[in-house]
């Protein structure tokens, strides 16, 4: 069967949750009842960013200032070679449960739902009743837990975060908004919707969302704690469209991107060399086709285009400063040394340039958008990332957000846990967001209940705990043999990893809806297709992809709802 790799994982089934030694900072605890040891059990802080790309942050290439991300980065382990879903949602709920997302609910986005897909088991569009999520089991052995930000899982009651495990919640239940209001962010759901513990709740003056989010957690947290360890699930919607950022932060960065897309993915390459992140000899792929060259564009069109970098590279800036205001707050309480961080993104950066369709467009007129230059940025605008700007942000891989290749799904994954996991350490060994849930478990000392939970049958835990690779007693949690699969969206956007090897499924205009067959530790840009050098291997390969698609359920549609 595929995945017999978690088969060693939840083969009996619990009546209840134990506690059980992970660490040397985690006690044995053989019951659900907090006492006097759990206080040694390390406090958990997830923090997901919304669309960044991979060579964003300056640990992994980037130009943009973020000296919070990287002071984590230095006090723990950058993993790169780790994998999210290609979107949002299906990735929050492998976060979160543990499970494939086809299974968890979220076999395909609940607005790009095709339609011989609505219905079906794995395709309810929310976060179902057949997982258990993380929040819930740490509440249950003792944790009090948090979250703040984007949770879209699930807009109804009995699906909300509050009801999932979380004590106190701030929320924001689409899949994005405008960081100032409650604007949605498209036409077709023009007002977003926010959830306080459970509750509705209109948005206070003076709100920008990591600014808000941040203050909402410092809040839950306190000042005075008791002896429970806590989880925070730090869900920011930054950088998501629209590109929107208070202007100190666009201030720092204009005229940077003057030089255009073409120059600054020639600057994060050879930072990427420089640091170490991809061979010496390795060059960039071509210019996509989607994408103009920048010499092409006029003066004011550069000077517009630089500009929407500039909000964007901002809001990634105001971003790591609220992740410093987080950490600050921890080690003024004296938290930080008994937490485990763990930071990255949910897919790879946007690459679909919505602002420039004619029904947004038409959207933008009727409630008074203005996108002039002087306005972009600020509450009453809306821009996205130039597709020019999202292929310097996926440096050096191919294509972006949606997409199964490694621009959309290859994130940067930062691990720290201060005297346990060795500082400024690297690995390159594979880990998807599939490994969290295992991950968080055994550092919080907490067993998954297996397959039955509160008298119901639920989908045993996948993934594999990344300690061996965290604590540099192991270079890999899998074996070559191994194969791990994705896909969303239908038929052409599927992949399945086994040790370097990689196949890949794309439509037009991406692909041509064919396998191809990659060494993606030789080829880590997916330009050199071995098919035809390795048939045996790409047989294979696909034998297992199918067997994926079996076992979890995959609906397969010819429907092209996600562009």
């Amino acid at each position: 069967m595929y995945r017999k790799i978690y088969q060693f994982i939840l083969l009996v089934s619990f009546s209840s949750l134990t506690v059980i030694g992970c660490s040397s900072r985690a006690e044995k605890n053989q019951t659900n009842e907090p006492n006097s040891q759990q206080q040694t059990r390390p406090n958990i802080v997830m923090i997901i960013a919304d669309d960044m790309g991979y060579s964003d942050i300056s640990s992994y290439g980037g130009e943009i200032n973020t000296p919070n991300i990287d002071a984590l980065a230095k006090a723990g382990m950058m993993m790169t070679h780790f994998y999210a879903a290609p979107t949002c949602s299906p990735t929050r709920s492998m976060v979160l449960s543990g499970v494939d997302n086809h299974q968890a609910g979220l076999g395909a986005m609940v607005e790009y739902m095709a339609s011989n897909q609505k219905g079906k088991p794995g395709y309810e569009g929310y976060l179902n009743q057949q997982v258990v999520t993380i929040p819930t089991l740490l509440k249950e052995a003792g944790y009090q837990t948090y979250m703040a930000g984007k949770w879209h899982l699930g807009k109804q009651e009995g699906f909300l975060p509050s009801d999932r495990g979380f004590d106190k919640t701030f929320a924001l239940l689409d899949g994005a908004a405008d960081h100032y209001t409650k604007r949605g962010y498209n036409p077709a759901r023009p007002v977003a919707s926010y959830s306080s513990n459970g509750e509705a709740v209109e948005l206070p003056e003076n709100f920008y969302s990591s600014d808000y989010y941040t203050d909402k957690l410092i809040e839950f947290i306190g000042n005075d704690r008791d002896d429970q360890p806590f989880f925070v699930y730090a869900t920011f919607t930054s950088p998501h469209d629209p590109l929107q950022v208070p202007e100190k932060h666009t201030q720092k960065y204009l005229g940077q991107y003057d030089v255009g897309w073409e120059k600054l993915r020639e600057q994060r390459l050879q930072r990427m060399k420089e640091l170490g992140l991809i061979s010496e000899d390795l060059e960039l792929p071509p210019r996509w086709k989607t994408v103009q060259p920048w010499e092409s564009l006029t003066p004011e069109q550069q000077k517009y285009e630089a500009k929407t970098m500039a909000i964007y590279a901002g809001m990634i800036d105001n971003l790591d400063e609220n992740i410093g205001r987080l950490i600050e707050h921890l080690k003024q309480i004296g938290e930080y040394e008994n937490t485990v961080f763990i930071f990255l993104s949910d897919n790879g950066a946007e690459g679909a340039n919505r602002a420039e369709l004619e029904r947004w467009q038409t959207w933008f007129e009727k409630d008074g958008i203005d996108n002039s230059y002087e306005n972009i940025g600020q509450p009453n605008s809306f821009v996205t990332l130039n597709p020019g700007w999202t292929q310097a942000s996926s440096t050096p891989f191919l294509w972006f957000k949606g997409r199964v290749s490694e621009g959309g799904i290859r994130v940067p994954a930062i691990f720290a846990y201060p005297g346990v996991i060795p500082i400024e350490s690297r690995s390159d060994a594979f880990g998807s967001v599939l490994d969290l849930m295992p991950t968080v478990l055994e550092y919080a000392g907490v067993k998954h209940p297996g397959t039955r939970y509160n008298g119901q049958e639920i989908y045993p835990m996948e993934g594999r705990s990344l300690e061996p690779v965290l604590a540099k007693t192991s270079d890999r949690v899998y074996n070559e043999e191994e194969t791990i699969g994705f896909e969303l969206f239908g038929y052409g956007n599927s992949a399945l990893f086994q040790g370097d090897w990689k196949i890949v499924r794309l439509i037009e205009p991406w692909g041509d809806g064919q396998w191809k067959l990659y060494n993606i530790r030789q080829d880590p840009r997916e330009l050199i297709d071995l098919s035809e050098q390795y048939p045996e291997r790409l047989k294979a390969m696909i034998a297992s992809y199918e067997e994926y698609a079996q076992e979890k359920g995959v609906i397969p549609t010819t429907e092209v709802l996600y562009k």
